[in-house]
């Protein structure tokens, strides 16, 4: 009976040291099937996370320059706005200053325009005053009533600051030719020193002797003009004279 026993616990240690043999091949033969897979796993995985670290690394690269192309983008489009509007505002400027250019081109050529037709105003002379006076035969002295004329047109022209006188003195038939043509200028200097010694500038005297010549036509019309009916006798009176013309210039704030 012991024995039987013992046979049977034989066996079953024989069974299991087999089933225990059996499993220890089987999980060395799964091992050594599975580390080469696990191997290569391992390469892969770390192949595939390098990869994943490039790409990673590319696309921040990527996105970083792309960040500072569109910074650099925006900055040059920054400063290409502000360029715009320094050129808007100069332009705006520059427009501003032709407007302004124009009104004062166009107020100084007025103001010229003006300028101008004052200037020729006062070169415009126009006859204010006339007078004729008389002298004795082969006389040079003047008269009373010749001073007292002459008083009138003083005043006249001190009234009149760019006034002119012209003088012309006259002889009759009083000697030669050369002496009535001395005697003639004398009569117009006579007149000429009663004036200067009223004030009368000297620079605004005009004076001819004409002797017996002929008065210019202008005078000869002045004469008839005096008296149309003159006689013979009053003819001769006045051609013993200096016929005093006074022109008065025209006002240069007259055209404003």
């Amino acid at each position: 009976m012991i024995q039987s026993r013992q046979r049977v616990i034989v066996v079953l240690a024989a069974g299991a040291a087999l089933v225990l043999t059996s499993g220890c091949a089987t999980r060395r033969y799964a091992r050594n099937q599975v580390a080469p897979v696990n191997t290569r796993v391992s390469k892969l995985e770390a192949k595939t996370n390098d990869q994943i670290a490039y790409l990673t690394n590319k696309i921040d690269r990527d996105i970083s320059q792309l960040n500072e192309r569109i910074a650099t983008n925006d900055q040059k489009v920054s400063q290409v706005q502000t360029a715009v509007q320094e050129v808007q505002g100069t332009a705006s400027r520059a427009m501003e200053e032709a407007d302004t250019n124009k009104a004062k081109t166009e107020a100084t050529s007025e103001a010229v325009s003006t300028l101008a037709s004052g200037v020729a105003n006062t070169m415009n002379y126009q006859l204010v005053e006339q007078a004729d006076l008389t002298f004795g035969v082969r006389g040079e002295t003047l008269s009373p009533e010749a001073k007292m004329a002459l008083d009138q047109i003083a005043a006249k022209m001190q009234s009149l600051p760019r006034a002119v006188v012209e003088l012309a003195g006259f002889a009759g038939n009083e000697g030669s030719a050369s002496y009535a043509q001395a005697l003639s200028l004398h009569r117009a200097e006579a007149v000429q020193r009663y004036l200067v010694l009223k004030n009368v500038p000297l620079r605004s005297i005009h004076i001819i002797g004409l002797g017996k010549e002929a008065p210019p036509a202008d005078l000869e019309a002045d004469l008839q003009a005096i008296d149309p009916n003159a006689s013979p006798a009053d003819r001769r009176r006045l051609a013993r004279r200096v016929h005093i013309r006074v022109f008065g210039a025209g006002d240069i704030t007259a055209a404003r």
